[in-house]
């Protein structure tokens, strides 16, 4: 598997974000109370992460994610160290869930965002 590439800095703390995805299924009954049960044991977050780059790290970050032998223009999981709840910062299975912003600073300095799926949180 690809690793984000360990010259670039790690997500920033603001907007750092942990979203769990929902692990039951509900089903509304015709009388009484709903039915719920466990869809899986195992279950992937979503985690909301920003980085800071500079003029060259964002080179390094576009042709990291475009190329087909690492990001794939996000299709493929690679591992990246984040912080999910569970165990501090660990190496996680990570791929993005949609092309990440771009947003241009002052100073030729970059701001990207993204959504990634992570995969087995155990929050």
């Amino acid at each position: 598997m690809v690793a984000f590439p360990s010259s670039l800095p790690s997500p920033e703390k603001t907007g750092y974000a942990v979203d769990p995805v929902n692990q039951t299924v509900r089903t509304e009954m015709e009388t009484g109370t709903p039915r719920v049960r466990r869809r899986s044991a195992s279950r992937n977050d979503v985690l909301a992460v920003s980085w800071r780059f500079d003029s060259e790290q964002m080179r390094l970050f576009r042709a990291w994610f475009d190329s087909p032998d690492y990001a794939a223009g996000g299709a493929t999981w690679f591992t990246i160290d984040l912080a999910t709840g569970d165990n501090g910062i660990t190496s996680r299975d990570a791929r993005f869930m949609a092309p990440p912003r771009l947003e241009l600073l002052p100073g030729l300095n970059w701001n990207v965002s993204a959504q990634l799926e992570v995969r087995g949180g155990d929050l």
